[in-house]
C-alpha cells in the first residue's frame, strides 16, 4: 500500500484546478449555487439546462 505525502511547495498559480486549464480569477463555489450537481439529465432540471445550452450552441453556429 503506498503512503501518500502531502507536497511540500503550494502551486505558483492559487487558480489550478483538477482540469486542463485554471480557474478564473475571483472564481468560488457560489458559482455553482444554482447546478443541478448529482441530477439526472433524464430531471426535469437537466433537460431544460440541457435545451438551453443546445439553444444558445446553435445559436452561436
Amino acid at each position: 500500500m503506498t503512503t501518500l505525502v502531502k507536497p511540500a511547495q503550494r502551486p505558483a498559480n492559487p487558480n489550478f484546478s483538477s482540469g486542463p486549464c485554471a480557474k478564473r480569477p475571483g472564481w468560488s463555489l457560489q458559482a455553482l449555487s444554482d447546478a443541478p450537481l448529482g441530477r439526472s439529465h433524464r430531471a426535469k432540471v437537466g433537460k431544460t439546462k440541457l435545451k438551453q445550452a443546445i439553444d444558445l450552441t446553435r445559436d452561436i453556429l
